[in-house]
């Protein structure tokens, strides 16, 4: 009785075993593989709003500068046949890709962008040869990458580092809108890296431009990039001593301290360059090409005629009191703007959206 029990016992467990086994199996075989998981969620089937484009967007031109920064890099070692390896490309290749694989197979942003990588691509290497060129007859023995340090108004993203001893910083951007920003030239800090260093406004002066205006404090300020906007107008108007000029109208503004906008203009063309005086190189994401030099850079800053300087009229639209960017011309021709935005992405109709994000400084090229 006892062994009919225990062979009872076993078979049952045996069994048991049996069925727990076909269930495994099924279950592997009915469920979505990693790689299959992967597969339906490397491409996007829905088109994305506008702020989640704006998210997608911004993720690509990041790898896209990384690998503009890196790929220069392997281009310049491969050039002057050095033995140093190359910089590995995969995140930012990766980077860019997962970018492109968030947008539908059919949406029109994914060609612009395999568009841009690619006259980034062609931009390399006709900067590495021009900057191989200049150096010579030394001979480049290695670059490091130095995107990370920036601290202290850096710009450098590159050093090359050559036979005879010269290390030449180099900053490497990538544009499309024939602007290129300055050193720490998207900033929060409106007072000291931008209203201070470019026009030498005092802190005090700036608290008593804020008060004027109706509000407590900074803080209370930045509640609405549009009131930044203001703030921005008024140092403009005040410390270049603008007359026939209105907060939202500059097309008639002239210039009567000339010592303020020289000053202002190589404060500017000194921030190009960071404080590390790096070599600026700028990748145009359309066209493909090379540029080194900005409009202000053709100025002989010295000579400069007041009568020569005029702004863009920045003419708020809409039911808007203020514009949100401001333009200062020489000969006719913009060299930079200032550009106050709100938040974005994330923040796209919320009740942060109008909230200050940052003031960008651009030279046009």
């Amino acid at each position: 009785m006892n062994q009919q029990s225990n062979r009872a016992v076993g078979l049952s467990r045996t069994g048991l075993r049996g069925l727990w086994l076909a269930i495994l199996i099924w279950a592997l075989i009915c469920a979505p593989t990693a790689s299959s998981q992967t597969t339906k969620r490397s491409v996007a089937t829905q088109s994305p709003s506008a702020s989640e484009f704006e998210i997608i967007e911004g993720v690509f031109h990041d790898g896209l500068g990384s690998f503009a920064e890196l790929a220069l890099a392997n281009r310049l070692i491969a050039i002057a046949g050095s033995q140093q390896p190359p910089f590995d490309l995969s995140r930012s290749e990766a980077k860019m890709r997962d970018a492109v694989n968030r947008l539908p197979a059919d949406h029109p942003h994914r060609a612009t962008f395999e568009r841009e990588r690619a006259s980034v691509a062609a931009a390399v290497d006709r900067g590495a040869r021009i900057l191989i060129e200049r150096a010579k007859p030394a001979s480049l023995v290695r670059v490091r990458h130095t995107a990370g340090e920036f601290a202290g108004a850096k710009a450098a993203d590159l050093r090359l580092e050559f036979d005879n001893g010269a290390v030449v910083p180099v900053s490497v951007k990538t544009e499309k809108s024939n602007k290129v920003a300055v050193a720490e030239g998207q900033t929060p800090e409106i007072g000291a890296k931008w209203a201070e260093r470019y026009f030498r406004v005092s802190p005090s002066e700036l608290e008593t431009m804020i008060r004027e205006l109706g509000f407590a404090s900074i803080a209370e300020l930045k509640a609405n990039y549009r009131d930044v906007a203001r703030l921005v107008a008024q140092v403009l108007i005040r410390k270049l001593g603008l007359v026939d000029c209105e907060p939202a109208d500059f097309s008639r503004a002239r210039v009567t301290d000339l010592d303020a906008a020289r000053f202002l203009f190589r404060q500017l063309l000194k921030f190009k360059r960071g404080n590390d005086a790096s070599a600026v190189i700028i990748f145009d994401r359309v066209s493909g090409e090379a540029q080194w030099e900005s409009r202000l850079d053709a100025v002989d800053v010295d000579r400069l005629t007041a009568e020569r300087i005029s702004f863009r009229p920045s003419r708020p639209r809409g039911d808007h009191r203020i514009a949100s960017e401001f333009g200062i011309k020489i000969d006719g021709q913009a060299v930079v703007t200032f550009q106050i935005k709100h938040k974005r992405g994330a923040a796209r109709g919320s009740a942060r959206q109008f909230q200050f994000s940052d003031i960008t400084t651009r030279l046009m090229i």
